[in-house]
């Protein structure tokens, strides 16, 4: 009896064991990274919003795929990506008969990766695994396992919108094309300096001021005193838990434009009681 009573729990114990090899272990989580959207949609129009920001409009009626690094517009604590389908307009909507499908990846990409070598967070697949209705926002809400290293979040107040507010935006804007038109390298990077130290830090790229001076350089070279603000019809857009003004103008077109067709997106956070571009 004890001899049986002691096959049974030596059987028992190597079932356990190959139980436990067989089973999968989940892959560690990366410390960091690239936060990356992919996306793909066919005979339906897909629009993609990561917390505020337009990762794909969704007027566009030809079909598509795609990736976006979102690493700019990742918050510490919780994060929405947010996912609606429409359908096609005009004459586009003639391809009734063809199959509508869309795909919408979250991964964590590591450098020299393909997008889709990263590792997988969500996955939206409509129609076949989402009941998700066409006209429907259909939201993710996740915790990142790592915040990219930014310094905005700390420093970035959540802003009220007010008509001071948009008075003062629409001032910064008018300084802000004027210091451009100057063509003076250091006075444009007093402007944009924290901008182009924070966003280098988000993409694991080292700052360097030199090399910042002289792509300004470069820039204000080519397009020269050209710069033009226009103020009609101004949209103010809050992103990212409101610590992010995002100006435009009713099409989400940027305000300040040059002659040469350049454009600079308005990116504003109020910080130590002033507008600073952060995006």
């Amino acid at each position: 009896m004890q001899r049986i009573s002691f096959l049974f729990i030596l059987i028992t114990l190597l079932l356990s064991q190959v139980q436990a090899e067989e089973k999968p272990t989940a892959p560690p989580l990366p410390k960091e990274g690239y936060y990356i959207i992919t996306y793909k949609n066919y005979s339906v129009n897909l629009e993609i919003d990561a917390n505020g920001y337009e990762v794909r409009g969704g007027n566009s009626n030809d079909d598509s795929s795609g990736q976006a690094d979102i690493n700019y517009w990742i918050l510490p604590g919780k994060n929405k990506i947010k996912i609606r389908l429409t359908e096609r307009k005009g004459k586009q909507k003639e391809t009734e008969g063809l199959s509508k499908e869309a795909e919408v990846k979250l991964l964590i990409g590591q450098k020299g990766q393909f997008p889709d070598e990263g590792l997988l967070i969500h996955h939206f697949q409509w129609p076949s695994n989402n009941n998700t209705k066409l006209g429907e926002w259909f939201e993710i809400e996740f915790n990142p396992p790592f915040n990219p290293p930014s310094h905005l979040w700390e420093q970035a107040e959540a802003i009220t919108l007010t008509k001071e507010k948009e008075i003062s935006v629409i001032t910064f804007a008018k300084e802000l094309t004027e210091i451009l038109n100057t063509k003076d390298s250091k006075k444009i990077l007093t402007w944009t300096q924290f901008r182009s130290k924070d966003t280098s830090e988000v993409r694991y790229y080292p700052y360097v001021e030199a090399d910042e001076l002289k792509s300004i350089a470069g820039m204000t070279k080519a397009i020269g005193s050209s710069w033009k603000l226009d103020t009609k019809n101004t949209k103010f857009t809050l992103l990212c838990n409101n610590q992010i003004l995002s100006v435009t103008n009713q099409k989400g077109d940027p305000i300040i434009t040059s002659k040469k067709g350049a454009a600079i997106p308005l990116y504003l956070s109020w910080i130590g009681g002033k507008w600073v571009i952060v995006r």
